[in-house]
């Protein structure tokens, strides 16, 4: 073994040693992300033979909660396994955009690592990684999909081997929407490719075609013959899940178009400038189009482009935006770092040099937040005094219900079926009101009742007459308690 392959052995063993300790290094410390808490309850109540939507109302495709069903029934309901099974999908992802890099863009091993890394590492995909949400098997089927997207337009003019590549690219874009209905953009990308290089050819429109027809195959099989078996035999789906995003829609009131610089101003400064710098760098400094395989890998960096394009067309929707909505583009984005990283390396002008160097000091700053020791290895006491308090003060088959059903999962309390989420989107869109609220509570007889308060509070708060919501508080309960919650107050009460 060369010097230098025993370099790039053990820069791969440390790199994924890293990532593995980082990864696992107190999974379960910190419990404060309301939104993992309604997917760990929604999991948890399916692992007891309840059915989504039928017996329990929730916006998410359904995959999600069966993956972490199943989960539960080998290692019984905890926050840790469920956790540990996103991490796990999150190091598949990395090690596919790791292999992709080195298998289709050509990249040496350094820069296929560095754009492992730059993925792996953002500060928005690994802490998701960290949680127990529909995002990251999301990310894991959307990365296969793209692999094998890059292996269909890698085939050359083996039109089989291309055909079965695209096939199961559709494949794994279905798996992906079936967890996260977001999970079609990323589905989009591909036959938007084969358009444009259809138009682009001329030529290649029967090609073009046939591969987009297995891709479109493949979804179908995956996603639409699942997800459609829900929306016919099981009640509720497509209320649960269309109809909560046409009603948000409908509540847009800003003029969301004018709002898109904002967000891109916003997905970028958010510790992504460094990610982004190495992605456009890959398009002004290319490699020579004297190379043999040149035309390839333009090909290759234009599915690349057109895959991160589709997702971020979710940018111009109506209703709030959150990066996590847009994460999936960071895939193709970091294969793009890699490349955009090497071509700058192998340039032979200094200007070259200067910005490869400015490139990686941005990409450091990004990575700041991601190694933070306090963030990493933060632990809330008060998550686990709430639940405590409610396991203590109330029966298992008692229902409770409150801003957060992550507490209902970790006390193992039932929560009234049409209550499980209330979140701001679900509230501010309509679907949550004060009246649901008190009948579902005193149709099941709810016996306890928590409420967030503070500055933070995000939730129970944004119901247009709360105040009715307090008064009926205070008619059929009794103050409990208020536990502290890190950056919340909580506040119990006992019917």
């Amino acid at each position: 073994m060369t010097r230098r392959t025993s370099g790039t052995t053990w820069g791969i063993f440390l790199f994924w040693g890293a990532a593995l300790v980082l990864s696992f290094l107190n999974l379960s410390g910190d419990l404060m992300n309301d939104d993992e808490g309604t997917y760990l309850y929604a999991a948890w109540r399916t692992g007891l033979g309840e059915v989504p939507y039928r017996d329990f109302s929730l916006v998410q495709a359904p995959l999600g909660f069966y993956l972490g069903a199943a989960v539960f029934k080998l290692f019984g309901p905890a926050v840790w396994p469920a956790r540990a099974l996103s991490v796990l999908f999150l190091l598949g992802a990395a090690f596919l955009v790791f292999e992709s890099a080195r298998r289709f863009l050509k990249l040496k091993t350094g820069f296929a690592l560095a754009a492992a890394g730059v993925f792996l590492f953002n500060k928005h995909v690994f802490f998701l990684g960290r949680s127990f949400m529909p995002d990251v098997p999301m990310i894991f089927f959307g990365t296969a999909a793209l692999f094998f997207a890059l292996r269909a337009e890698s085939s050359g003019p083996d039109g089989g081997r291309a055909s079965q590549a695209a096939l199961l690219a559709g494949v794994m874009a279905g798996l992906s929407a079936l967890a996260k209905i977001n999970g079609v953009l990323i589905f989009a990308g591909y036959p938007a490719f084969l358009f444009l290089e259809a138009v682009r050819r001329r030529k290649t429109w029967k090609t073009a075609a046939s591969r987009a027809a297995s891709a479109a195959a493949g979804f179908a099989a995956s996603f639409a013959v699942p997800f459609g078996f829900f929306l016919v035999f099981v009640p509720g789906t497509f209320d649960a899940v269309v109809g909560f995003q046409a009603a948000r829609e409908s509540a847009a009131s800003v003029p969301f178009i004018l709002q898109a610089g904002r967000r891109i101003a916003h997905l970028i400064g958010n510790h992504n400038y460094g990610l982004a710098a190495g992605a456009l760098a890959a398009l002004s400094a290319g490699r020579a189009g004297a190379e043999e395989n040149a035309a390839g890998l333009r090909r290759i960096r234009v599915l690349l482009w057109t895959s991160a394009a589709a997702v971020l067309a979710v940018i111009f929707v109506p209703g709030d935006f959150f990066i996590r909505y847009a994460v999936f583009a960071f895939v193709p984005l970091a294969l793009l770092f890699g490349a955009g990283g090497e071509a700058l390396a192998e340039g032979k002008t200094i200007g070259r040099r200067i910005t490869l160097g400015f490139v990686a000091a941005l990409t450091l700053l990004c990575l700041g937040p991601t190694l933070s020791p306090k963030k990493i290895l933060a632990r809330d006491e008060g998550t686990r005094a709430a639940a405590a308090f409610i396991r203590q003060n109330t029966k298992p088959a008692d229902y409770v219900f409150g801003d957060d059903p992550f507490l209902n999962f970790l006390a193992r309390r039932p929560c009234p079926p049409d209550l499980v989420d209330v979140s701001e989107a679900m509230i501010e869109a309509g679907r949550i009101t004060t009246a649901e609220v008190v009948e579902d509570c005193d149709l099941f007889n709810v016996k306890m009742v928590f409420v967030e308060t503070g500055v933070s509070a995000h939730h129970l708060v944004k119901l247009k007459d709360y105040a009715a919501f307090r008064g009926y508080l205070s008619r059929r309960f009794r103050p409990a308690a208020a536990i502290r919650r890190e950056f919340l107050n909580v506040e119990f009460f006992i019917r």
